[in-house]
């Protein structure tokens, strides 16, 4: 039963909050540093998929990797923020080399429950500078993440953030040689709000 009922008690002061009075106001603005691990889920070229970190047949041949970021924010209405993140990531492949990530997205938040305790929300789109070993091309990238922040004071909160980075590796010229790789980034974030 205990298992039911405390997920069922979570669930139900989530959504009482979101009827809750807005804490933000139009204008007021989030500053956020994020650094933590980056799990390669899926890679996709010439039609064959390959998931999860490991040097294995069907995996990737990416290990797991680390991520950060630097994010700024202003809140164009009371629930919905807009601004820019800069980030850099990293892993290395089965051949030992380094391939980086360095996103550069335009992000669009929404925090449905605010306060003390905070669930954002975000998408971001942008242009992503990929590099491994001699090679290097600036693409597209997408984001999504969903976190969960606590304010220890009026202004200053830490959290925990989960999401799934997208990047597509277009070649125009020649379809075949096009490819989409996948992250799944986890990350503990400082906060600061005015």
């Amino acid at each position: 039963m205990k298992r039911i009922l405390i997920p069922l008690m979570l669930l139900v002061s989530v959504l009482s909050g979101l009827g809750a009075a807005a804490y933000y106001d139009t204008g007021s603005q989030i500053f956020t540093i994020t650094a933590g691990v980056s799990t390669p889920m899926s890679f996709t070229s010439n039609g064959e998929s390959m998931f999860w970190p490991g040097t294995g047949d069907g995996q990737t041949h990416h290990t797991i990797g680390g991520i950060g970021a630097l994010s700024y924010q202003i809140f164009v209405n009371p629930y919905l923020a807009i601004g820019g993140e800069l980030g850099y990531q990293f892993d290395f492949s089965r051949a030992g080399e380094v391939c980086t990530n360095v996103p550069i997205t335009a992000k669009l938040t929404y925090v449905p429950l605010q306060g003390d305790f905070e669930i954002p929300i975000s998408l971001g789109v942008g242009a992503d500078y990929i590099s491994y070993d001699s090679y290097s091309k600036i693409t597209l990238g997408l984001t999504f993440e969903v976190g969960f922040r606590y304010y220890f004071t009026d202004s200053w909160g830490v959290g925990v953030n989960a999401g799934l980075l997208v990047v597509p590796e277009l070649y125009f010229d020649d379809m075949s040689k096009t490819s989409v790789m996948t992250y799944i980034p986890t990350t503990l974030s400082v906060t600061y709000r005015h």
